[in-house]
């Protein structure tokens, strides 16, 4: 890609990334369990009983199993692009209390409308291709007065890597993730 041009997702590579590295993925997921534990801590101040939660792009299922343990009454779906990430999940958890599992895309949601109270999603809305239509998805999965309650990276993260391959050959390598003042309040 030449300079400035957008950096493109494809979908197919990272799928098979994430399936590659499913094995491995909880020694390499510093960064994420770290995010992780700062977003579910964000969970105290929201007054919030949800019945049916979906955990998108749920990994190997680190965050489906503590929003099992905290909301011990809810129904959690942990959905990602990867069916090895989601064979760790179902291995995490006791039989009666695992999330169920769902292989599928945030920007085609196998959900009917209004089938969540939290959409709970952890470093994941990066590989969105669209975020347009992923926030719609959202948005329309979400039950009235539901959350959507999320991390994703933003312009700053890699911003060194991203500096230094335009010092080798000025082309395009490396994401530069959207702000969030440019997603504004979904």
């Amino acid at each position: 890609m030449a300079e400035g041009a957008e950096f493109r997702i494809d979908k197919r590579l990272a799928r098979s990334a994430f399936e590659r590295a499913a094995d491995r993925y909880e020694e390499a997921a510093a960064l994420q369990q770290e995010v992780e534990g700062r977003l579910l801590e964000r969970l105290d101040l929201v007054r919030l009983e949800p019945r049916r939660i979906l955990d998108l792009g749920a990994g190997t299922g680190r965050g489906s199993h503590a929003l099992l343990q905290r909301y011990r009454g809810a129904q959690v779906v942990a959905l990602d692009i990867a069916l090895r990430m989601l064979q760790h999940t179902r291995r995490r958890g006791r039989w009666l209390r695992r999330p169920l599992c769902a292989c599928g895309d945030a920007e085609r949601l196998p959900f009917a409308a209004g089938a969540f109270d939290l959409v709970y999603s952890n470093l994941m809305l990066q590989w969105c291709t669209d975020l347009d239509v992923a926030f719609a998805e959202l948005r329309r999965v979400l039950a009235p007065g539901g959350l959507l309650l999320f991390t994703t990276f933003g312009p700053d993260t890699l911003h060194e890597l991203r500096g230094a391959w335009s010092e080798v050959d000025g082309h395009t390598h490396v994401n530069a993730f959207l702000d969030m003042h440019d997603i504004g309040d979904a």
